[in-house]
C-alpha cells in the first residue's frame, strides 16, 4: 500500500525537523510539507529538497486544522488512500508506518491508526506505558502526531474544525469520526517520541504531581479555550465527568502558576481562553 506523509512548520529547529524526516522519509512514498509562514522557509526549503518532498507555502499561520486539511486535499490529489500526519519535532521508530499498517487488515471502519506516543523530555512519564497492553486495541482518541490517516473518513466529516486552529483538533476529529461509526485504533507496538512542549519540568503541588510543560501564553490561551469548548460540545464523550473537569482545569492551571516564568502573560492568556470557550459558538451536530 503506497503511503504519504504529511508534516506541519512554522520555523521549525532545522536539526531537530532533519530527525523527523531521516525517520519518516524511508518508510513512504511521498512527504508533503506544509510550512506555515515560517521565517526560516528559505533555508528549510535549501536544506530539505529531496525529489520525494513536496511544500506547500502559506504566507500566513492557517494553525495546525487548516494545514491539515491542506495535507489531506494535497495528499487526495495525488491519489492516496492513507497520509502519516507528523509535528515537525516528532520522531517515529523505524518500523511505525509498517507496524501501523498492519491494523487495516484486522479492523474494518478504520478512520485512524495511532502508535504509542512517549515523551522525550520527560522519561520518567513513559513508564506507565510499560504496563501489559494488547498489540493493537480500539480506543476513543488519539494525537495526530504519528497517526495513519484515512483521508476518505476525513472527507466524510466534513474536515478538521480550522475554528480551534491547534490545540484539541485532533480530539474534535476523532469524536466526530466515531459518529460517523468509524473507529480509532492504537497500535501499542509501533513508536513515536514526541516532545510537548519546552522547559519541561515535573512539580508537586499538595497530593498530586504535576507536568509542567511551559507553554507560550498564546498556547495556553487555545489549550484553555478549546478545552471549555470540547466540553460544551460533547460533555461525556469527551470527559466522563464534564462539570468536575470545569473546576480541575482551573486548579490545574493555578498549581502549575505557582512554578511558572512570565506568570501574568500566562494568567491573562488563560483567563481570556476560559472566557472565550464559555461563550464560543458550537456547531450543529
Amino acid at each position: 500500500m503506497n503511503v504519504s506523509a504529511g508534516i506541519i512548520t512554522n520555523t521549525p529547529d532545522i536539526d531537530r525537523l532533519a530527525k523527523n524526516i531521516e525517520a519518516i522519509l524511508p518508510q513512504v512514498s511521498k512527504l508533503l510539507i506544509v510550512d506555515n509562514a515560517s521565517t526560516n522557509i528559505d533555508q528549510l526549503q535549501k536544506t530539505f529538497s529531496d525529489k520525494k518532498i513536496d511544500w506547500i507555502l502559506n504566507n500566513t499561520n492557517k494553525g495546525v486544522s487548516g494545514a491539515l486539511n491542506q495535507l489531506i486535499e494535497h495528499a487526495e490529489k495525488l491519489d492516496y488512500e492513507w497520509i502519516i500526519t507528523l509535528d515537525d519535532d516528532s520522531v517515529c521508530s523505524d518500523n511505525m508506518v509498517a507496524e501501523l499498517l498492519t491494523a487495516t487488515s484486522h479492523y474494518d471502519s478504520i478512520a485512524v491508526v495511532s502508535p504509542r506516543t512517549l515523551d522525550r523530555d520527560v522519561p520518567e512519564i513513559n513508564t506507565k506505558h510499560n504496563e501489559p497492553r494488547p498489540d493493537t486495541e480500539e480506543i476513543d482518541m488519539c494525537i495526530t502526531a504519528g497517526s495513519l490517516t484515512n483521508i476518505k473518513a476525513i472527507n466524510v466529516t466534513g474536515g478538521f474544525n480550522e475554528r480551534l486552529f491547534i490545540d484539541h483538533v485532533d480530539h474534535d476529529m476523532c469524536l466526530r469520526l466515531r459518529r460517523k461509526g468509524y473507529k480509532i485504533i492504537k497500535v501499542n507496538t509501533a513508536v513515536i517520541y514526541q516532545e510537548f512542549g519546552k522547559e519541561t519540568v515535573r512539580r508537586k503541588f499538595l497530593w498530586k504531581t504535576y507536568t509542567q510543560r511551559g507553554y507560550s501564553p498564546l498556547r495556553v490561551y487555545y489549550q484553555t479555550r478549546n478545552f471549555i469548548y470540547m466540553l460544551r460540545k460533547y460533555g461525556k464523550e469527551f470527559r466522563a465527568r464534564p462539570s468536575y473537569y470545569y473546576i480541575q482545569l482551573i486548579f490545574a492551571f493555578f498549581a502549575r502558576f505557582l512554578y511558572e516564568p512570565r506568570r501574568i502573560s500566562r494568567l491573562k492568556a488563560f483567563v481570556r481562553g476560559y472566557s472565550a470557550g464559555l461563550f464560543m459558538e458550537l456547531e450543529k451536530k
